[in-house]
């Protein structure tokens, strides 16, 4: 097997594991952790989010950053050349990075501790609802572009 062929799957996996992690985190946080915490006193809910927030946050940070290196490499390395010239290709594509890029803000105004995006907290059930849907989207077009047949040329 040869170095090429090793990067090659080893990027794949690490792409599929960081949207795993991105997705399921979402997911575990708006149908686990913020109902359990609704019914909290207010003082618990903060012990817990202080407790659990430098945690989530370092999680999600690095779904992201494994999302941003394995997809630019997939993409740019992989993908794009057996897609040349297949401008629906390119286009849904940049559809995919648009809206991965709208779940990374998402997730990290969602964890970190910036004043600017305490509204987003303050809203975090509808905005980890955006998020899983975003999520669910950005795997609907993953799948539908490895399907796209690879181009001939022409």
């Amino acid at each position: 097997m040869s170095f090429d062929l090793i990067l090659e799957i080893a990027m794949r996996w690490l792409h599929i594991l960081g949207a795993i992690t991105a997705i399921g985190a979402a997911i575990f946080a708006l149908v686990v952790i913020s109902p359990a915490m609704a019914k909290l006193p207010e003082e618990t809910r903060k012990a817990f989010h202080a407790a659990a927030r430098p945690k989530f946050a370092m999680l999600v940070g690095m779904a992201i950053m494994a999302l941003l290196v394995s997809g630019f490499y997939n993409y740019l390395v992989v993908m794009r050349p057996l897609h040349q010239g297949q401008s629906r290709y390119d286009m849904l594509m940049g559809i995919k990075i648009l809206l991965a890029l709208v779940v990374f803000f998402i997730a990290s105004a969602l964890t970190g501790q910036s004043p600017a995006f305490q509204k987003i907290r303050d809203n975090r059930k509808f905005w980890l609802t955006i998020n899983v849907l975003l999520g669910a989207a950005i795997v609907l077009v993953a799948g539908y572009l490895r399907t796209m047949p690879i181009s001939t040329g022409v």
